[in-house]
């Protein structure tokens, strides 16, 4: 190994035991080898930091942080970029799968495509089990117009390309936020501004190979909670007000990004499609799901 790394790999780590060691290895595995994995525990008390700090003490690549205290995802995703040195960076899922040239291949892209800010591949939705539910690609998020990127983005969102590989100097500064309350504790959907960020400052390539395996759990073993859930009245409000947030902390990532201009643009798009849309299907599913209830307790009186 070079005497700097040419790219850091930062993973969060957070009570994964189960997984968490299969995706460690696939990073050791990787044949390109110049790189320094950040391993930063933010509180795991399921023998995940066992697991990590048994890894760290077998290879030098590895460095292993342990949280003061509990930060949260997002600070948590924020503290390995600002941890980074070297000129590429790319975040690493805790129980997600990569293929061993992910990495060199994704660097391929970046050094030979000068207006690529991230490169990514083709990557498969696996299950607990590691099954194959499906074959995800955007390709189309390739474009030389960052209005065209964006507005791909918000048409047809997918938040995978949050884990390819990036050039560190275009994303620093990149916020992943933390949801108003009542939903401070629930980061789902929070990667959206940081997509919207990379897409508003440079281009996107995808390679045709799958290369990376994104895992989705059960709900006994998702770490993040949804609020709400089981009442149709604060589900929707937590639901709507999340939404707000996402729209908002989007626009203002893409003005952040790009520009003024590009982000009175896009907003209209991003306003219907990420809050009206949604939240007009929300209140449909809680206005059934009350009535369903009305009806049930009706009948249990009769």
């Amino acid at each position: 190994m070079s005497v700097k790394p040419k790219i850091t790999i930062g993973m969060p780590v957070f009570n994964d035991v189960e997984f968490i060691r299969a995706s460690i290895q696939s990073i050791l595995d990787q044949c390109f080898e110049d790189f320094i994995l950040i391993l930063s525990d933010d509180g795991a008390t399921d023998g995940s930091e066992k697991i990590c700090a048994e890894f760290a003490k077998q290879d030098s690549r590895i460095e292993y942080v342990v949280q003061d205290q509990n930060i949260g995802i997002s600070n948590n995703m924020m503290f390995l970029l600002d941890r980074c040195t070297t000129e590429f960076f790319m975040w690493a899922g805790d129980d997600d799968v990569y293929h061993p040239n992910f990495v060199r291949n994704l660097l391929r892209v970046l050094e030979t495509k000068e207006d690529v800010l991230v490169a990514f591949s083709k990557y498969e939705i696996i299950n607990e089990e590691d099954r194959t539910i499906e074959v995800r690609s955007n390709p189309n998020y390739h474009q030389h117009s960052a209005y065209l990127r964006l507005k791909e983005l918000v048409k047809n969102p997918d938040d995978g390309f949050g884990y390819g590989v990036f050039r560190t100097a275009a994303i620093k500064g990149v916020y992943f936020p933390t949801w108003w309350w009542p939903n401070k504790k629930t980061p789902y959907n929070n990667i959206y501004p940081t997509l919207c960020f990379y897409l508003a400052k440079g281009n996107y390539y995808e390679l045709e190979e799958s290369m990376f395996q994104k895992r989705v759990k059960t709900e006994g073993k998702t770490n993040h909670k949804l609020i709400g859930q089981g009442n149709a009245i604060k589900e929707t409000f937590a639901y709507t007000v999340r939404r707000f947030n996402l729209v908002t902390i989007s626009a203002r990532q893409i003005r952040k990004a790009g520009s003024f201009g590009l982000m009175l643009r896009i907003y209209p798009l991003l306003w219907y499609k990420w809050f009206l849309v949604s939240a007009s299907k929300q209140f449909a599913l809680a206005g059934s799901s009350f009535f369903k209830n009305r009806v049930k307790r009706s009948n249990l009186k009769s």
